[in-house]
């Protein structure tokens, strides 16, 4: 109801921050006191019963994510990231750049995934880089 959390994926109920939360504008307090009552559930050894993303917790526990980590939470576009790893994306005429487009309640929004990245292709050499 706060806007501060979205399901990870259409067939997934667990729970990742939603990337529209910053229309609250409290959502950093939010925030700040969700992440206690974690905590403090956790040097209680209390069980929350609310699933958060693998990714999500390995943010918490300062842990790095991984490409794996995203099969959990959206399968399609980890199979996506996976065939542009085992693929030659230039033989297939691919043109992708350094950025992404999100759909943010109801408006697209782009986000470049570098410095200046919507002008750098993605190329065989650089691929690693942009699954990164």
């Amino acid at each position: 109801m706060y806007c501060l959390f979205e399901y990870a994926g259409k067939d997934n109920y667990c729970l990742q921050i939603n990337p529209a939360s910053y229309i609250n504008p409290d959502h950093l307090k939010y925030f700040r006191f969700i992440g206690r009552f974690i905590a403090m559930a956790l040097f209680h050894g209390k069980f929350i019963d609310t699933g958060f993303s693998q990714p999500f917790y390995k943010r918490i526990l300062n842990k790095p994510v991984g490409i794996k980590d995203l099969e959990s939470v959206d399968p399609e576009f980890y199979n996506s990231l996976i065939w542009v790893k085992e693929n030659n994306i230039e033989e297939c005429g691919l043109e992708m750049y350094f950025s992404v487009d999100k759909e943010i309640l109801g408006e697209i929004k782009s986000h470049d995934l570098k410095p200046n990245g919507s002008n750098v292709l993605v190329t065989e050499e650089n691929k690693e880089e942009y699954i990164r």
